[in-house]
């Protein structure tokens, strides 16, 4: 039975949708993604672009930021840039879509935090059943520690546990402690905390509106769909149940009203069979486009295109998805071939040389080894570090029980 989420509305059935050539979308996105000839001059404008960077492991979101960066000037490496936007909060660290962890640029967090604003899931019994909490001892939990970190210090986990268990007894700061750090999600929604620069203690959590300058309150529906908007902008066409994977809902009535809302503003397309959205306003430039005949471009673990873009099923090869989507959720560094995946690497840095490891999906000409191995110098030149490249097995597994679970 089809479900609710993968049925067009009614008036989209009535009407045909605009096809559009799936190589000029791909080339088109690429480019949108920056990891074509177009490139952001600075972590913030990467960050901007791409919507958030996902952030669950810092390095990974350090070197896509940098592979979308012109050259690096200066004695630092490429990746350095993304950990110099923390420190003078240009960048800013925050649980958001799916509960991930993301790289934001300062500005758009409030953006951010006000569409999240009505994500209560954690009021579900079945959660506060498992996290042994009532829902009103959690609405004290959440408010304590918007107040505490009010005063714009930030603290450790461990500093705010302390606070939290001097207020609400141990059972809260216990909760506190949890190793996914659920309680910090749902205060994070509520802009209650994002993450501060890391120091030699580590990680430390601090209020948003006390961290960025500026802070500003909006509307969440109309936050939801600046962000559609700018979402479809950088990763679509996308299918209304690729929108509801992204923001982290099952419900389509979440999603539905901010369609509706946006009219005109947006296009229904077919993509070689694939009903999708699309801003309107890129539908001259796509079909403009002219597309890319062998192109390589390598991307990390956890890259935004793979994690973030609609068309999924057209990106990543049914056959192969396993092997970009890894058990427990982790996700393959990428070999991309004219927008689409088409193999997986890995690497091992010995000192100054990073040993790049090429498994390719399918056999691979000499033309397109040489466009590889170009690509991964790319690679190098973004962590200052020399490549050598050698094509066999990465990652293998007995089984994945995650067929892609990108939540971190």
């Amino acid at each position: 039975m089809t479900t609710a989420a993968a049925q067009p509305s009614m008036k989209a059935r009535e009407k045909p949708a605009l096809r559009l050539d799936p190589a000029k979308v791909n080339a088109w996105r690429v480019e949108r993604q920056l990891l074509g000839k177009t490139k952001a001059t600075s972590p913030v404008e990467v960050a901007t672009t791409l919507l958030g960077v996902q952030a669950q492991v810092v390095s990974s979101a350090a070197l896509a930021i940098a592979l979308r960066s012109k050259p690096a000037r200066g004695k630092d490496p490429a990746v350095a840039a993304t950990a110099k936007a923390l420190a003078d909060r240009r960048l800013v660290r925050s649980w958001a879509m799916r509960g991930t962890l993301h790289l934001f640029a300062a500005d758009d967090v409030p953006t951010v935090a006000a569409a999240l604003g009505g994500k209560d899931n954690w009021r579900r019994p079945a959660w506060l059943r498992w996290f042994g909490v009532t829902e009103p001892e959690m609405d004290a939990l959440i408010d304590a520690i918007g107040e505490i970190l009010d005063d714009g210090r930030p603290r450790t986990r461990a500093e705010l546990a302390e606070d939290i268990r001097a207020r609400l007894g141990p059972k809260a700061g216990t909760l506190l402690l949890g190793s996914w750090g659920s309680a910090l999600k749902v205060a994070s929604d509520r802009h209650y905390l994002v993450q501060s620069a890391e120091d030699d203690a580590g990680v430390r959590f601090v209020r948003a509106s006390r961290w960025i300058k500026g802070w500003r309150d909006e509307d969440q529906h109309e936050a939801l769909a600046k962000l559609v908007v700018r979402y479809l902008a950088a990763y679509g066409p996308a299918t209304l149940k690729e929108l509801l994977r992204w923001w982290g809902v099952a419900q389509v009535s979440v999603m539905r009203p901010v369609i509706e809302r946006l009219g005109e503003a947006i296009t229904e397309v077919d993509v070689d069979g694939t009903r999708a959205f699309i801003r309107t306003e890129d539908l001259p430039t796509i079909e403009a486009t002219r597309p890319t005949n062998g192109v390589v471009r390598l991307v990390g673990g956890f890259d935004p295109f793979i994690v973030g873009a609609g068309l999924r099923e057209q990106l990543i090869p049914a056959k192969h998805l396993k092997r970009v989507s890894r058990t427990a959720g982790w996700i393959s560094p990428v070999v991309l071939v004219d927008g689409l995946a088409a193999g997986v690497w890995d690497a091992k840095r010995t000192g100054n040389r990073l040993a790049i490891t090429i498994e390719p999906f399918a056999d691979s000409s000499s033309r397109r080894r040489a466009a590889v191995e170009a690509a991964a110098r790319e690679v190098g030149r973004a962590q200052d570090l020399s490549v050598s490249v050698a094509y066999g097995s990465v990652f293998r597994e007995r089984r994945s029980k995650v067929p892609f679970n990108d939540r971190g």
